[in-house]
Order: structure tokens, then C-alpha cells, then sequence
């Protein structure tokens, strides 16, 4: 089961998922894209920014729907970012809507992260400590930067820390995590503790077609500290260990995909300053209020402040939950992405298929998705790209498929421009009209033959089929001429039909001449027939009159 799915009628060779992609994590197969599991990090940015609509995520609003009609208790673990996800409701008003559609238990998942605070000192990682509250981090380190997972601090993130508080504490209850973004939706669903995992958004479309089972008065549980309640903020978790602001130079906090890139890449080559000794890493910008799960008609600010003025005003209304050493400690066993590495006559090879025979033709024009035509061509050998995702390739081989089948139809052609003006002559019609390109390209097309069918299709706009005779060339010929838009030129095509006007009139001849014998032999049937019955006529009465004279004879 991948989480995130392409529709193939909806992928249309665009390539903007694999342009947009930091790891290129997409396959191009069949000339439509696919998520490559073993390569995502699943940030998610490749579903809002495909055009068509093409990427569907594993969702499980159904199965939660299911749960809601039935009388088992469900607990509802919402992640800290949840006061920016509902902006037209107040978290004592959302408490009241799921607990009013079936939710027994409405928790945050903050008081996990507070209680992960509390156990902070007892893990050890080399330093920098590297968090790993973000899966998607974790993803991006255990796949592409795997000689650092020993930085990663070895603790789970508040979901699966809730996760399994949850399930200790509440066993008959299905868990339900309310989460912002794809990477953590695959970390939930990887967890057996929990029973249904569903997007902010997914939750908003839910609550939309959930049926109300009864009045509610419910409100939110949980005890955090403003630190722990603005985790999906940047920079929050970095302040809540005691590192300060951000000058302090132990610590070092980034957001953003490339951000996120930029530094691992400068960590891994040891640039990291000396006294750094924790990093707060977050892949999307600004932190998980920004995640793709979450509704975005807020703006980050306004997402910000919505979450920080919540952890302000908050009440803590029971003790800190309690999560044991086992309950936290977490092994990074992901595999790293294995890449194979072609030699350069191999690149070169597949260059060629391209039509890059020489550095000169390499244009590096990323219409590919690929910076360069080198790139391109390592995906290509690794299974990731196609040859024909190559858009001056495909047009190149277009045009030559073009030019093969006007140089080789037996069809004359002409094209002119909206003046008139020959811009291409084919060799059909170079030998229809005993002409040479290179002598009438230019010129008015009324220097080879008459111009009122150019005429008229360029005032009317439409085609215009018929017959028509050029005495001078010994041609006739069937002529379909038409006017291109885009191109703003008219197109006659010319199908010599003279043989055959030759041959046709040949056989009406021939059908003629047929005829008249026909009927010259019907009239001299019919003359000699005439003269045998007169003789015939003439034999029989004589022989009559002998025969009746016998008779008489031979009476008397």
C-alpha cells in the first residue's frame, strides 16, 4: 500500500512534481509519474503543487466513520497545530463537534511532547543532537545521510510517545491521531497502537458528512506547558532545552526543505561550528504549521499566532502524563537510498539516444525536471526517467517525423504565409510544377500558379476541397487548401489526378465506342433477322398452295 498515489488519467507529462522534487523522489514510468517509496521523504509537496490534481494519499475517513457508528469509545489525540486548522472554531467549540459526532475523548498530543521533555537527559546521541520530532527529517537522514542517524536523539516523536501512553492507559479505546502533514501520517499508520490516522483537512471534510449522535459539552484534555503546545512552531523545542535565543551558539534551528539540505550537506562535511550542540530541524518552512495537511487559508503568521495564543490561555486540567524509558528509545533502521552509478560511456550512450551527441547539444533547460541533461541522463540509467521526458528531443524527433513524411508523400505541397508568400515548396510539388524551392521560397506563390484559392482561404478560414486543371503543367489535380491559425499560414495540398482523369476518360471512351458497336450489331441483327422471316414467309405460303393442290388431287 503507498501512501501517496498517482492517477494516471490526471498525469499529463508535465513534470512539475519531478522539478519540484529536492530528492527526486519520483519515477517517471510509461510517461506518467510515480512516487518512488524506497527515495520519498513523504514531505507532501508534490500534491498541492501538481496541476492536474494527480496525487491521491491513503486516507481513512471511511474506517473512521464506521467507528463513529458504532458504541466502542474513541479517543482523539490532536497534534499541536490545531488551533490554526479549524480558524472559524475555538478549541472549546471543536472539542463540542467531535465529542457531539461520536469522539469520547478529545487529548492533545502536546502533553506527550511534555512529558518527552522530562526524559530528554536520559538518552545519549553524539553531538550535535539532531531532534527527531520530524519524520520527514528522520526519512531525509536515514535515506540520504545515513553516517549521521548517530546524531538523531534516539527518542520517538509525541505521537508515538501518546500513541503508546494511550493505549496502556485507555485499552478498550480506538486511537484516532489528528496529524498536519504526509510524514507523519506514515509514521502513525506504521504504529500499531494506533487505529486510524486522518489529516487536519481530512478532519474538517469529515466532521462536514459525520451525522450528530448527541449534545455535547466536552472540552479539550491535556497538560503542557506553552513550550510543549507550540511545538509545530520553529524554534520552540530549541528554547523549551534551555538554549535561549538565536544568538545562543550551542544551538542551531532549520526550517525548510532546502534549508534542511544546505545544512546536512554542510554537517556531513564537518562546517558545523564546534560548540553546536543541538539542532532543531523541521523540513517544512516554519514548522508543522506549514505542513500539507493543514488548511491554508491562513497565512503563517496568522497560523502562528492562533497556536501561540492558545498555549497562553490554555488550561492544564490534570497531572503530566507518565511514559516509561521503554516507551521512548527508538532504533533508525531505514535504509538508505542505494544509488548506481553508470560509467561515462554509459551517460554518454544514453546522451546520444537523446540526440546530444556533443556538449554543444546538452541546452540544460530542466523542462525535465533535471537541472541538467547529464542528471537526466543518470535518472534514465537508474530507472527514474525516460529519454522522451526530453522536450528539444521530442520535438526534434517530431520535426524530423514531419519533414520524413512531407519529403516522402507523393502529395505536392505549398505553404504560404498570410502575404501570400511561399515559405515551403515539397518535392512532390517541386516535380508537379517543374519548380525548385530554392528559386520561389519568397516569392508570391502567384509566380507558380493562380492565387485565388490561397485568396479565398484566407478570408473565409475554411477548407476548401475541388478539382482543378493546370494546362501549362499538364496537371489536374484534387486540391485541399486550408488556413492554420497558430501558425498563421495556409496550407494547399495538391493529389495529381491526372493519370487517372486519363485513364477515366479512356474508359468513357472505350464505353462509347462499346456502345455504338453494340448497337450497330443489335441493327444488323435485327435487319438480317427481318429478311429471314420475309424469306421464311415466302417459302411457307408457296408450299401451302402446293400442299392444298395435292390434296385435291389426290380427293378426285
Amino acid at each position: 500500500m503507498g501512501l501517496i498515489k498517482t492517477l494516471d488519467a490526471n498525469c499529463r507529462d508535465c513534470y512539475k512534481c519531478v522539478r519540484s522534487c529536492l530528492v527526486k523522489a519520483i519515477r517517471v514510468k510509461d510517461g506518467h509519474a510515480e512516487i518512488a517509496e524506497e527515495r520519498c521523504v513523504y514531505c507532501g509537496h508534490c500534491i498541492p503543487i501538481c496541476p492536474q490534481n494527480a496525487r491521491r494519499v491513503y486516507e481513512q475517513k471511511d474506517l473512521v466513520l464506521e467507528m463513529l457508528k458504532t458504541n466502542q469509545p474513541l479517543t482523539i489525540s490532536l497534534s499541536p497545530s490545531f488551533p490554526a486548522a479549524f480558524p472559524d472554531l475555538s478549541p472549546l467549540q471543536l472539542a463540542q463537534k467531535l465529542t457531539s459526532v461520536g469522539f469520547q475523548r478529545i487529548l492533545e498530543t502536546a502533553e506527550a511532547a511534555e512529558a518527552l521533555y522530562n526524559l530528554q537527559d536520559e538518552v545519549q546521541a553524539k553531538q550535535p543532537l539532531i531532534s527527531s520530532y520530524c519524520p520527514a527529517v528522520v526519512n531525509l537522514i536515514e535515506k540520504y545521510y545515513p553516517a549521521l542517524k548517530e546524531n538523531l536523539v534516539p527518542i520517538v516523536s509525541p505521537l508515538v510517545a501518546h500513541a503508546r501512553y494511550l493505549k496502556r492507559t485507555y485499552p478498550e479505546d480506538k486511537l484516532v491521531f489528528i496529524l498536519p502533514c504526509e510524514a507523519k501520517k506514515a509514521e502513525a499508520l506504521a504504529e500499531v497502537e494506533i487505529d486510524a490516522v486522518l489529516t487536519f483537512n481530512e478532519l474538517s471534510e469529515l466532521l462536514k458528512v459525520a451525522p450528530t449522535k448527541k449534545d455535547s459539552c466536552s472540552s479539550i484534555e491535556g497538560a503542557a506547558s506553552f513550550y510543549s503546545r507550540t511545538v509545530g512552531i520553529s524554534g520552540s523545542l530549541r528554547a523549551k532545552l534551555g538554549f535561549g535565543d538565536y544568538l545562543d551558539p550551542r544551538s542551531e534551528t532549520v526550517s525548510g526543505f532546502v534549508e534542511c539540505l544546505e545544512f546536512l550537506d554542510n554537517m556531513q562535511a564537518g562546517h558545523i561550528g564546534q560548540n553546536t550542540l543541538f539542532v532543531e530541524m523541521l523540513l517544512c518552512r516554519g514548522g508543522c504549521l506549514n505542513g500539507s495537511g493543514l488548511a491554508q487559508e491562513l497565512t503563517f503568521e496568522e497560523k502562528k499566532e492562533k497556536i501561540i495564543s492558545f498555549a497562553q490561555n490554555a488550561p492544564e486540567l490534570k497531572p503530566l502524563i507518565h511514559l516509561d524509558k521503554h516507551d521512548i528509545i527508538r532504533e533508525f533502521a531505514g535504509e538508505r537510498v542505494e544509488n548506481s552509478e553508470p560509467s561515462e560511456k554509459e551517460i554518454r550512450d544514453i546522451l546520444t539516444l537523446m540526440g546530444k551527441r556533443n556538449k554543444s547539444e546538452e541546452l540544460d533547460c530542466g523542462a525535465c525536471g533535471y537541472e541538467t541533461c547529464h542528471q537526466q541522463a543518470i535518472a534514465v540509467y537508474r530507472g527514474l526517467a525516460e529519454i522522451e521526458m526530453c522536450i528539444p528531443f521530442l520535438r526534434a524527433k517530431a520535426e524530423t517525423m514531419n519533414d520524413v513524411i512531407i519529403q516522402a508523400t507523393p502529395n505536392g505541397i505549398i505553404v504560404v504565409d498570410e502575404n501570400l508568400d511561399i515559405l515551403t515548396i515539397n518535392p512532390a510539388a517541386e516535380r508537379m510544377f517543374q519548380c525548385k524551392e530554392e528559386a520561389l521560397k519568397g516569392r508570391r506563390v502567384n509566380t507558380l500558379i493562380k492565387d485565388d484559392l490561397f485568396e479565398q482561404v484566407l478570408n473565409e478560414k475554411r477548407l476548401i476541397v475541388g478539382n482543378i486543371e493546370y494546362p501549362a503543367y499538364g496537371l489536374k489535380v484534387r486540391h485541399f487548401v486550408f488556413y492554420v491559425p497558430k501558425s498563421r499560414v495556409i496550407i494547399a495540398i495538391f493529389a495529381d489526378i491526372t493519370e487517372q482523369t486519363r485513364q477515366k476518360d479512356q474508359l468513357s471512351e472505350l464505353r462509347k465506342e462499346t456502345l455504338e458497336r453494340a448497337q450497330e450489331v443489335i441493327n444488323k441483327q435485327m435487319r438480317v433477322a427481318q429478311e429471314i422471316a420475309s424469306l421464311l414467309g415466302e417459302t411457307t405460303a408457296e408450299t401451302k398452295v402446293t400442299l392444298d393442290q395435292l390434296i385435291r388431287i389426290i380427293k378426285s
